[in-house]
C-alpha cells in the first residue's frame, strides 16, 4: 500500500477522533466548572434533548431543508443562466453586473420584513432570503470562469470560425462547470443561514423559530440541538455535492499525491 493511500483512508477516521475529543473536552469543561444548563449545556445534555424532542425538531428541521433547497436550487438555476448571458455580452454586463455587486452589500435580514409583507409569513419569505443569500457566491465564480478564457485561445476559436456563442456552450460553459458546482458548497451554506434568519424573523416554523422560542425561554438545550441538527445535515449535503462535483466534472481535478 502505497503512502496516499494510507492518508486517505486514516483522514476520515482522524476528523472524528478529532470531533470526539472536543466533545469530550466540551463535556469535561462544563462538568469541571459547573456550567449552568442555560448558559452552556453539556453535550451529553443536548443528546438527551435531541432524544427527547426528536419528533418534534425532525419536523421542522424538514421545514427548514424544505426551503433551504428550494432557495438554493433556484439560486444555482437563475446564477448559471445570469452568467452565461452576462459572459455573452460585454456592454449588459458592463451594465447589470455593478448594479449586482451594490445589492450584495445590502443586509438581507434586513429585507426579510419586507418579503413577510408582500408574501405572508409561511415558506415565500424562507426560500426567497436563501435565494438572496446564496445567489452571489454562486454567481461570482461562474461568471468569472466564463469570461476568463485565454486571450489566444479565444482569438484562435474566432479565426476558426467559431461564433460567440458556439464558444460560450463548448469552451465558456465547460470551463465554468467545476467553479459553478464548488461554489454550491457556499451557496448551500447561505441557503441555511437566510432560511434560519427568515425563520426567526417571519415564520412560526422551522429551526430557527425553534432556536428563537427556545432562547426566550432559557432553553438552551434545545437551541443547541438545532444548531447540531444543522451542522450535520449541513455537512451530509455538502458531502453529497462533493460526490456529484466529481462525477460530473471529475475531468478538471488533478489525482491527489
Amino acid at each position: 500500500m502505497t503512502r496516499p493511500d494510507i492518508v486517505s483512508r486514516f483522514r476520515f477516521p482522524s476528523t472524528v477522533i478529532v470531533l470526539l475529543l472536543v466533545i469530550m473536552v466540551w463535556e469535561v469543561i462544563v462538568y469541571m466548572l459547573n456550567i449552568p444548563p442555560y448558559i452552556l449545556p453539556s453535550p451529553s445534555r443536548i443528546i438527551i434533548t435531541m432524544s427527547k424532542y426528536s419528533q418534534y425538531l425532525l419536523m421542522n428541521l424538514v421545514s427548514t431543508l424544505t426551503s433551504a433547497l428550494a432557495g438554493l436550487a433556484i439560486a444555482a438555476l437563475f446564477s448559471l443562466l445570469l452568467a452565461m448571458l452576462l459572459s455573452y455580452s460585454d456592454s449588459l454586463r458592463n451594465a447589470i453586473y455593478p448594479l449586482i455587486t451594490g445589492f450584495n452589500a445590502v443586509p438581507r435580514a434586513a429585507l426579510v420584513p419586507l418579503l413577510a409583507l408582500w408574501f405572508g409569513l409561511g415558506i415565500m419569505p424562507k426560500i426567497l432570503t436563501a435565494l438572496l443569500i446564496a445567489f452571489f457566491p454562486i454567481l461570482v465564480p461562474t461568471l468569472t470562469a466564463m469570461v476568463t478564457i485565454e486571450r489566444e485561445l479565444y482569438e484562435l476559436l474566432l479565426s476558426l470560425g467559431a461564433t460567440k456563442r458556439q464558444i460560450l456552450i463548448k469552451v465558456a460553459l465547460p470551463r465554468a462547470m467545476p467553479y459553478f458546482l464548488s461554489s454550491l458548497h457556499m451557496g448551500l451554506t447561505g441557503a441555511f443561514v437566510g432560511t434560519v434568519i427568515a425563520e426567526m424573523i417571519a415564520s412560526s416554523n422551522g429551526l430557527g423559530y425553534v432556536i428563537l422560542s427556545s432562547t426566550s425561554r432559557l432553553d438552551t438545550p434545545l437551541a443547541f440541538s438545532c444548531l447540531f441538527l444543522l451542522a450535520l445535515t449541513t455537512i451530509a449535503i455538502s458531502k453529497a455535492l462533493s460526490i456529484i462535483e466529481r462525477r460530473v466534472a471529475g475531468w478538471a481535478y488533478r489525482v491527489s499525491v
